[in-house]
């Protein structure tokens, strides 16, 4: 890029046109580092700032090719359910690319990614660097996922990950671009520091199971979802302001308009070595109702 892109003022801070120059670069070691390290060989990666600025991305790349892009018929995390449509009108475009929420937010359900996972895009927002990533890599064809969540690399980052041989050159040539305008300099940089640190785990993996047991109020407290996530989610419809004070403490949250609560658990490590955590939910659980 021409330096006079910059002011004055932000050539004598940023070095002129090397600062889009820097940028790339870092962008380009990251892409590689993130690639060997979450075994994203089979894919084309790019980053975007959130979930769903890349599913608006990709949103109008589709619908540059007369394909529409809707909301798969399950729960999905608000904002995105928010921007798109749960169904497409018939009419020219195909309705045939659905998003799929692999694991719902609010409950902890498994929406299952059959092989080969063509006519989806995958919000890994709660599968990535999890338990579930193997699933998620086998079967995805593309998916997105954040960054500063599971992953715990960067705040700002969103990666999409992209089966070459599923869509075209076109699609993928337009996301780079689109990629090289919507990065700045400071996620990559606190990303790369992040992977640099010596003793870095990659995962999440923490890992809790089933859980149901009645309290002390006679109510069945049983948990919904799947299995062997990092968190945990319950249906509550009643919980008080005292309790919804505690959850936050226990990096747990509720959730008013699924009525669902969430504890959640964060253990680093790598892949395959999950470390169950239902102990420590159980501990939670005995606070939050007095169990004594």
């Amino acid at each position: 890029m021409d330096p006079s892109a910059l002011s004055p003022q932000l050539q004598k801070l940023h070095g002129g046109g090397h600062f889009y120059k820097k940028v790339n670069q870092l962008r380009e070691v990251l892409r590689e580092k993130l690639t060997e390290v979450y075994r994203l060989e089979q894919y084309d990666v790019f980053m975007v700032q959130s979930v769903s600025v890349g599913l608006a991305m990709l949103s109008h790349l589709l619908h540059k090719q007369n394909i529409s892009l809707s909301l798969a018929n399950h729960q999905h995390y608000q904002p995105i359910d928010m921007l798109f449509p749960h169904a497409v009108a018939e009419g020219r475009e195909n309705s045939g690319v659905q998003i799929v929420t692999h694991v719902n937010p609010y409950t902890g359900e498994l929406n299952r990614l059959h092989h080969p996972a063509k006519g989806i895009v995958v919000d890994a927002s709660h599968s990535f660097a999890t338990n579930m990533h193997d699933d998620l890599i086998k079967q995805g064809s593309i998916f997105l996922a954040p960054l500063h969540k599971h992953a715990s690399v960067a705040v700002g980052l969103t990666l999409i990950a992209v089966r070459p041989e599923e869509y075209s050159m076109l699609l993928r040539s337009e996301l780079r671009l689109f990629e090289r305008a919507t990065v700045s300099e400071t996620p990559l940089t606190m990303a790369l520091e992040t992977i640099n640190t010596p003793g870095w785990q990659p995962y999440n993996v923490a890992s809790v199971d089933a859980i149901d047991l009645w309290l002390p109020d006679g109510e069945r407290l049983q948990s919904i979802g799947e299995p062997g996530l990092p968190f945990c989610c319950f249906k509550v419809p009643s919980f008080s302001h005292e309790q919804r004070k505690a959850v936050k403490e226990m990096n747990g949250s509720y959730f008013e308009h699924s009525g669902t609560l969430r504890l959640s658990r964060w253990m680093r490590g790598k892949h395959g070595r999950p470390v169950n955590c239902t102990g420590s939910v159980f501990e939670d659980i005995s606070k939050l109702w007095n169990i004594r």
